[in-house]
């Protein structure tokens, strides 16, 4: 879309919310390529018309849809090296569950669509930056193991997560200890 026409283009928020809500519904159960113009129109009641005067293409749409969603992670400070580990776990299911969905967790890993996958990898590395630099802190601090590898935590964190929403497990505070009961002895200093 051109700067003329999004001048041009009046906002009402509540179009705009209901686009969005429509979309993210889409892509959480059934994964980006569920999402175009046409089933954002047909699920939200809005006309395809309105949407393209907002959204030059599906791509646009989808990523302001996204971006939408993603609201900047707020860590929590003060808590031990442990408390830390568990509130990451709990906000990685959350955000799962919550944000974007199954349906988008299985296209990434198939990367149905790279243009999207590469959108949601960036939104990741932006959102798991606090708690990549709070593991460093503590590191530095002898917190946690002064050798720990950060970028392979990380992804053993999250990875958890995903592994047990694709076996369909329960992941409430119990699973949540229990993770952490686990991968703790690889953290402690």
């Amino acid at each position: 879309m051109t700067q003329a026409t999004a001048a041009r283009t009046p906002r009402h928020p509540e179009v705009d919310a209901r686009i969005f809500d429509a979309a993210l519904t889409l892509l959480r159960s059934r994964g980006p390529l569920a999402v175009s113009i046409e089933s954002v129109a047909a699920a939200s009641g809005v006309a395809k018309t309105t949407i393209y005067r907002r959204y030059e293409n599906r791509e646009s749409l989808l990523t302001a849809a996204v971006t939408s969603a993603a609201t900047t992670v707020e860590f929590p400070v003060g808590m031990t090296a442990q408390d830390s580990l568990r509130w990451v776990l709990r906000h990685a299911r959350d955000t799962i569950e919550d944000v974007v969905g199954r349906g988008t967790v299985a296209a990434v890993i198939m990367n149905e669509d790279p243009q999207f996958t590469e959108l949601l990898l960036g939104m990741i590395r932006n959102s798991t930056r606090p708690l990549r630099a709070d593991l460093r802190e503590r590191a530095l601090a002898g917190e946690i193991k002064a050798d720990v590898d950060v970028e392979l935590a990380m992804s053993i964190l999250l990875g958890v997560v995903v592994a047990e929403l694709i076996r369909g497990r329960p992941t409430g505070e119990e699973w949540v200890d229990s993770v952490l009961a686990l991968l703790w002895p690889a953290f402690a200093a």
